[in-house]
């Protein structure tokens, strides 16, 4: 929405844009941010095969007995997934898996059917993921990151990748070490991949509260020369602190969400920041000083075009460059519960407030400024994309496990 006053005499029908207001964060040279003000109660229903095409959904593939959980969407419109034998209830409540870590498989769902995922070298034998810590599907092909299960021999992650048209696994970087005697009380997290510049960034994150003990680290590695892992905030070479929370691509650097030290009461205050090799740190946009939010910010996803954050539950859609800011507002006792951007595509949904929300896909063209809203059955919230497909889960309440799957939909730019 252009910064310009619109004109005096609108459209018949057509409501005036909304003007530019002050809001709670600020630029890094300090400057109030302004933004277009909206709400989603006037998005317009989006209608099927004139908005976007069914390419393909999952129903025919799972039911109460096999499970296909999905993780990405590739760019030729193909889920990506894990698909195994689903657990009973009674072994989903002990263990906290749909399916077992040690029997799903990893794949696409191509023309009806799951295409396995297979070991290098291989031409036959299946890929059996561990858990998976997020998936980022790029030119370059699909990577992520996975967590040893508890049930492993020892602790550690991998960070794997599958070419574009291709099966076969490639492990582009692992770490293991022993199990200590508190590693039942140790928590570990890993961040989806990002790829930038040909190196792949990801952030990981253990701890033990029992042992006083906390570790945070930015990795990279080469994608075609994988062997050397390297510490991009290595204590040696800087002392500043690696990103927390997930990480993002922006203007061929790695964009996060980051607490940085200030001089408020807090002590500590978010920005969002870019990050280059060596652990060099540019703020691009932080919370104001004044702001009495209750709520943190979140960062949601990011492109050429800029970023998505979330703040004291609204919505911020930013171009730095131009510092055009879009908010759409939450509805009253509702939260953002998954978000995912690609092209000129923003989509999201809600959890909370009124109880249909959770069955609403919101979606906003940055290049049209049009926000539409897809109608789909409640499931888990979750939609992906990459470039004009779009999936999200779909299910019957009254029946999730019977009736349920992924839709993947072709978006009419």
């Amino acid at each position: 929405m252009p910064l310009s006053q619109p004109t005096a005499v609108q459209p018949p029908n057509v409501a005036a844009p909304p003007a530019p207001a002050p809001v709670p964060l600020v630029w890094a040279d300090g400057t109030r941010v302004t933004a277009n003000v909206q709400g989603i109660e006037h998005a317009r229903v989006a209608t099927k095969d004139e908005d976007f095409t069914l390419e393909s959904e999952t129903r025919g593939l799972v039911n109460e007995k096999m499970a296909f959980l999905v993780e990405a969407v590739d760019s030729s419109g193909a889920l990506v997934g894990v698909y195994g034998p689903r657990q009973t209830v009674q072994e989903q409540e002990k263990n906290g898996y749909v399916i077992d870590p040690e029997s799903q498989r990893l794949g696409r769902y191509v023309e009806g059917a799951f295409e396995p995922f297979t070991v290098a070298g291989t031409s036959k034998k299946d890929y059996l993921a561990q858990e998976i810590s997020g998936m980022t599907v790029t030119d370059a092909g699909i990577i992520w990151g996975e967590i040893y299960s508890e049930n492993a021999s020892s602790r550690g992650w991998k960070i794997l990748s599958v070419s574009p048209g291709s099966t076969e696994v490639r492990v582009l970087a692992t770490r293991s070490w022993k199990k200590g005697l508190n590693d039942i009380l140790e928590h570990t997290m890993l961040r989806s991949p990002v790829l930038v510049d040909g190196r792949v960034y990801w952030n990981f994150e253990r701890s033990n509260s029992d042992d006083d003990f906390y570790e945070k680290k930015l990795f990279s590695v080469d994608l075609e020369e994988p062997g050397t892992v390297r510490d991009e905030f290595d204590p040696a070479l800087t002392d500043a602190k690696p990103p927390t929370g997930p990480l993002y691509v922006w203007e061929d650097r790695v964009l996060a969400a980051v607490d940085v030290p200030d001089d408020s009461e807090e002590g500590y205050r978010d920005t969002i920041s870019s990050y280059a090799p060596g652990g060099k740190r540019d703020e691009i946009l932080r919370v104001a000083e004044d702001s009495t939010a209750e709520y943190a910010m979140w960062l949601w996803g990011s492109d050429e075009r800029g970023f998505a954050v979330e703040y004291d539950k609204n919505l911020y859609l930013v171009d730095p460059h131009t510092r055009q800011t879009e908010m759409f507002q939450t509805p009253e006792d509702a939260e953002i519960s998954w978000l995912t951007q690609c092209g000129p595509l923003i989509s999201w949904t809600y959890q909370g407030g009124s109880e249909n929300l959770a069955t609403k896909h919101y979606v906003y063209n940055r290049g049209s400024k049009d926000l539409s809203v897809v109608a789909a059955s409640q499931g888990q919230n979750m939609d992906y994309c990459s470039g004009d497909y779009m999936s999200w889960s779909t299910g019957d309440p009254k029946d999730r496990e019977a009736d349920s799957g992924d839709v993947v939909v072709r978006w009419k730019n």
